[in-house]
């Protein structure tokens, strides 16, 4: 019979076997984001020859990796804001047909 236990998804995660360059380099970003709180603002500064699609790429995996929703923009000096999102974005489902009365 199998054993069966739980463990933190912060320690299960860092004992996985295959885990890729990345969610290394990310660690910076998944403890800045940690530690945000509601009434504060991250300010990212863009590395040499990185690009800002990438560090918005970077910044959303770093947010789901700790199971936290954040909105970004761009600052007129070229830099990212980061800040905690209010609520999920809401999807919207497709209309249902209006029902025909059968008249006419």
């Amino acid at each position: 019979m199998p054993r069966v236990t739980t463990v933190d998804l912060a320690e299960a995660r860092n004992r996985l076997k295959d885990r890729t360059p990345g969610y290394d380099a990310r660690a910076p970003y998944r403890e800045a984001i940690a530690n945000l709180g509601g009434t504060r603002m991250l300010e990212l500064e863009l590395d040499a020859g990185e690009s800002m699609r990438r560090l918005k790429l970077q910044i959303n995996r770093a947010a789901q990796e700790v199971n936290r929703q954040v909105g970004y923009g761009e600052s007129a000096e070229g830099t990212l804001l980061v800040w905690l999102a209010d609520k999920p974005k809401q999807t919207r489902r497709p209309r249902k047909p209006k029902a025909t009365t059968g008249e006419g």
